[in-house]
């Protein structure tokens, strides 16, 4: 047992010390530690950076439901004033306006704690659902002007 000890201990230390050497005659910034600290800085830089793309998105998203709520609450408030046959039509306008205004804003919700790849998809979801409903109110609007 002794006399395979110290092999084994003598070939251990020539390869800690062959691994110090080949570390010392690598340029500066390409050893193991600095591109480990490289690849992390990148993507603390990559994460930061998708963080703040998503901030940006959710708050312009914040803003059009913001607006689309608004014009809602018109639309509700310029039902009330109408009598016949004009506000049965406004009415059930209204009334189809609503789930997608739902939708939006559960599409929006979701996109607020989505984290990773899953919010790329959600922001996609939230664009077309912000984008049909305005669609939706201008016929709205339209049709009743």
């Amino acid at each position: 047992m002794k006399g395979l000890l110290l092999p084994v201990l003598l070939g251990l230390a020539l390869n800690v010390s062959a691994a110090e050497k080949r570390e010392e005659g690598v340029p500066p910034g390409t050893g193991s530690t600095d591109v480990r600290k490289e690849a992390g800085e990148a993507i603390d830089a990559a994460t930061t950076k998708a963080r703040q793309e998503r901030d940006e998105f959710v708050d312009k998203a914040q803003k059009e439901m913001a607006e689309l709520n608004k014009k809602m609450a018109e639309l509700r408030k310029k039902a009330k004033k109408l009598s016949g046959e004009a506000k049965a039509k406004l009415d059930r306008q209204i009334q189809n306006l609503e789930p997608e205004l739902k939708a939006a804003e559960q599409k929006l919700a979701d996109l607020k704690s989505a984290t990773g790849e899953k919010w790329k998809e959600l922001k996609a979801g939230v664009s077309g659902a912000i984008g049909r409903l305005k669609q939706s109110m201008q016929k709205t609007r339209e049709g009743d002007s």
